[in-house]
Order: structure tokens, then C-alpha cells, then sequence
């Protein structure tokens, strides 16, 4: 699983009072709703309240660095993303935390498709349009960043077939599909749920899904490894992780109760329609994924020659 787990003896009778999770984003996102269905199916059977706090800020960092630093005891865990645990590594100079070393995984929660959108009226509709468009006229295509995954999945389209792609930061995603909608961008890569609603309204248009597999939401839009883009997959992820130390008791309750949260039918259906899957795991396998992305990530930002921050 982790160092995380050694040493560390669980409090008897655990729990013995309210447990918090911490979100690092705000409050009414993906991330925050999906918290808040788990901890509403796991306070029961616990026997305790489990309270949401949303800790906003660095793309997720701010939160990742206040539950890291609470006692491994159990009673503080942490929503991780893709973005805000994965990619730190990758894009910043001094990253304060190593995923792989300061927390404990307890289970992955949900499964979040990316894909790749660009405005209704535009004349790009596929991803070889895009990437001819970029190779005609160097400099002109842009894409919205606001950093973490979309960011590398976007320089690691630009690495691969050789374009240009210009990166406009944006403080997050939401300014960033206001300015693609606005015509102020060409493309952003983007999470399944929250540009649904634009999708449905058509004021933008998909071209590609950069996950494995094709969305339910979305059955007509082919993967980019469809496509031809061998190996090309970025899918986010969130979870639940609690600090470095929790006892392996501990860790073993909590996956039993979220496992059992994030198969019910209940929860499935409703981040269905949020456009996440829902996907729980054993600690180890979850831990086997942080480790895997967190490298995969690393090799990605060097490759793209991304200058960590």
C-alpha cells in the first residue's frame, strides 16, 4: 500500500467521533458532490457523522496540504483528484508533498472521462482538422489551461503530432469554457461533467475522448486511441486518501464502508449523472495507481518541455 501504514496502532472502539473530509475544491463541484454522496452512504454503518469541508485553492493543493498535515488517526481524509495529487509533481519546482510517500490510499471513488471540445460554429470538426489547422497556421490554435491534467494532456497532443497549441491560462475551468463558448479559444480539454451542459445546449461540440473508453453520455464520439493515437488515455480520478500513518485497521474499515457507498445503485446512478463512473479499489490498487500516474505525468511534463512553476 504504502509506508504510510507503519507503525501506527488504531484507536479502540474506532470511530468515536465525527470524521471530516476535506475538499480541496470548491463548494458545488464534481469533487464536492461526490464527497458529500459517499459520506452521506458511509455515516451510517460508521455510526458517525462524516462532515464535508471545502479547502479551495492551488488547483487542489491547498486542501491536499491541510489534510497531510492532521493526525493519521482516522478522523481527517482528504478527496484527491488527478490534478491536485498526480500532477504537482509534474508542474511544480517544489511540490510540497509527494502523493506516493505523505498520504495513505484507502479507495478510489470515481473514474472522471476528459475530453476534447471546441465551440459549435467552428470549423474544426475532428481532431485532424484541429491538428492540420495548428500545422497551417502556427501560433494561432489555442487551447484553456488551467494547468493539472488538461494541461498535460494538451502538451502531450502537441509532443506527439508536433504542433503548437498555444496554452491561455485561465484561473480555472469554468473561465476557460466561457471563452471557448465566446470564440476567445480554439479547443480545451475538459472533465465530461461539467461541459455536458454545453454539449446538450449545443454551444459546443465534442471531437475526441481522451479517456480509454467511449462515455454512455456520448456514444458517437470516438477515443483518440480510436483514432489512431496508440497509448494516448488521460482519464481523472478521484478518491479518498487519509495522511501518511493511518493504521491499517483504520484504512481497512473505511475501504470496506466506501466500497460498499460507491457499488450501491444509489450512488452509481447519481454520478451517472454528474458524468463520472463510479469506481471504488483496495487501498493497493489504488496506490499502484498513484505511483503509476504520478511518473507517467512526470515523463510527460519533461517530454513537452513544460517549465515547472
Amino acid at each position: 500500500m504504502s509506508m504510510a501504514c507503519a507503525g501506527a496502532s488504531a484507536e479502540p472502539g474506532y470511530p468515536t467521533r465525527p470524521i471530516r473530509i476535506i475538499v480541496p475544491f470548491t463548494a458545488g463541484s464534481t469533487s464536492d458532490i461526490t464527497a458529500r454522496a459517499v459520506a452521506t452512504r458511509i455515516a451510517a454503518p460508521l455510526g458517525q457523522p462524516v462532515i464535508v469541508e471545502n479547502r479551495p485553492g492551488a488547483n487542489g493543493v491547498l486542501g491536499m496540504q491541510a489534510a497531510m498535515r492532521t493526525n493519521p488517526d482516522g478522523y481527517t481524509l482528504v478527496l484527491s483528484s488527478a490534478s491536485s495529487t498526480m500532477v504537482p509533481p509534474a508542474l511544480l519546482r517544489s511540490p510540497p508533498f509527494d502523493p506516493r510517500k505523505h498520504f495513505t490510499p484507502i479507495s478510489l471513488v470515481a473514474a472522471t472521462p476528459l475530453l476534447l471540445v471546441t465551440r459549435k460554429d467552428a470549423s474544426i470538426n475532428s481532431v485532424s482538422d484541429l491538428i492540420a489547422q495548428a500545422k497551417r497556421a502556427p501560433g494561432t490554435v489555442t487551447y484553456g489551461s488551467s494547468a493539472g491534467l488538461y494541461q498535460l494532456a494538451m502538451e502531450s497532443l502537441n509532443q506527439r503530432v508536433g504542433t503548437d497549441i498555444t496554452p491561455i491560462p485561465y484561473k480555472g475551468p469554468a473561465e476557460a469554457q466561457s471563452d471557448l463558448i465566446g470564440g476567445r479559444l480554439t479547443v480545451i480539454s475538459d472533465s465530461l461533467g461539467p461541459i455536458m451542459p454545453h454539449i446538450r445546449s449545443g454551444r459546443v461540440k465534442p471531437l475526441a475522448m481522451l479517456s480509454a473508453k467511449r462515455s454512455d453520455l456520448l456514444p458517437d464520439t470516438p477515443t483518440m486511441q480510436e483514432l489512431g493515437y496508440k497509448d494516448f488515455e488521460f482519464t481523472g480520478w478521484l478518491g479518498l486518501l487519509a495522511p501518511a500513518g493511518t493504521p491499517r485497521e483504520i484504512v481497512s474499515r473505511l475501504n470496506a464502508e466506501i466500497v460498499k457507498a460507491v457499488e450501491s445503485g444509489e450512488v452509481r446512478r447519481q454520478f451517472a449523472l454528474l458524468g463520472i463512473e463510479a469506481k471504488s479499489s483496495t487501498p493497493e490498487a489504488y496506490a499502484s495507481l498513484i505511483g503509476r500516474d504520478t511518473a507517467r505525468y512526470v515523463r510527460i511534463a519533461e517530454l513537452a518541455g513544460i517549465e515547472k512553476q
